[in-house]
């Protein structure tokens, strides 16, 4: 029988986690054994104390002393899954909600599909449930972005086909365990953001294949993981992160193009757009874009600067 864990990071955000947990255990599946795993990632003991108050025997709970990120507070996770003998990884956002049978439609796409080794889901707005926010996703390095099949799109025919994509989303990405002794961990400099993005990369370059699969689904609070857009942190994050990230493993002319795009267009213009938009905070978020830039190729290994927090 399949060993399904499901990895959810929380990080005080205990009702969007509780409401999470609570519909996982509602989901059953014939074929695998289930364990649900919640990373407590450096939040407040409150927070804790409830979990396990709650759920008691029901799932694990591992604390850390601090914030390891999403990459580390999932490797982790990860880690303990292994060690247990796991045979897939559902790597899942604690903001998001499913139906019943979420679960099996995801594990059963993984045994109808033993040649692909990471698989994504569709994905809906919570807000706007009509409106897709994931359909499978791809990597262009020629324009130094990621961009999400059906973005913001309701959902229709094209979206219902199972198809090998260049990205999965970290919000919902099923693995096999295998994987991660050919390519490893996720990389845990990166903190927040792009790891998902640098995981799939190498992936691919190992000859891991991609697949998404509308059968299973779920929705998701976009934006509720760092409060609302556009804080320092989410800025400083994005902009070290894309760069450094999308240039691995590129030619020295391709770096330079790519190089080129990151100052002009997702830093100089984000500045920009910022600084138009008036807001009271708009010179911590200039500041979190310059220090983001800078730490892209220069200092920015393992660096959270004080504008982040």
């Amino acid at each position: 029988m399949t060993r399904l864990w499901v990895i959810i990071l929380h990080w005080n955000k205990y009702e969007d986690t509780r409401d999470c947990v609570r519909l996982l255990l509602q989901n059953r599946i014939e074929n695998a054994q289930t364990q649900l795993l919640v990373i407590d990632n450096g939040s407040s003991q409150q927070a804790c104390n409830q979990l396990r108050q709650d759920f008691r025997d029901k799932i694990e709970l591992l604390r850390t002393d601090r914030n390891l990120g999403c990459a580390g507070g999932n490797n982790l996770g990860i880690q303990h899954a292994l060690a247990q003998g796991a045979d897939l990884i559902l790597l899942l956002n604690n903001d998001t909600t499913m139906s019943a049978d979420f679960l099996s439609n995801f594990v059963n796409a993984a045994e109808r599909h033993p040649e692909a080794d990471i698989f994504g889901c569709k994905i809906f707005y919570q807000q706007r449930p009509d409106r897709l926010w994931f359909a499978g996703g791809s990597i262009n390095a020629w324009l130094g972005n990621t961009s999400h099949f059906g973005f913001n799109q309701p959902d229709n025919p094209k979206f219902q086909k199972e198809r090998e994509v260049s990205f999965i989303t970290g919000c919902a990405m099923l693995i096999r365990a295998a994987v991660f002794s050919k390519i490893g961990l996720l990389d845990e400099s990166l903190f927040l953001y792009y790891e998902d993005v640098d995981f799939c990369q190498r992936a691919q370059r190992a000859g891991v294949k991609l697949l998404f699969t509308p059968q299973a689904a779920l929705q998701h609070k976009v934006g509720a993981g760092v409060g609302q857009n556009l804080t320092p942190a989410y800025l400083y994050y994005q902009t070290r992160n894309r760069y450094r990230v999308l240039q691995r493993g590129r030619s020295f002319a391709f770096r330079g193009w790519l190089l080129m795009l990151h100052l002009t267009v997702y830093c100089g213009f984000r500045m920009l757009y910022v600084a138009s938009c008036g807001g009271s905070d708009r010179w911590r978020q200039m500041q979190a874009i310059w220090q983001g830039c800078r730490d892209s190729f220069a200092t920015g290994a393992n660096r959270h600067p004080a504008v982040v927090r």
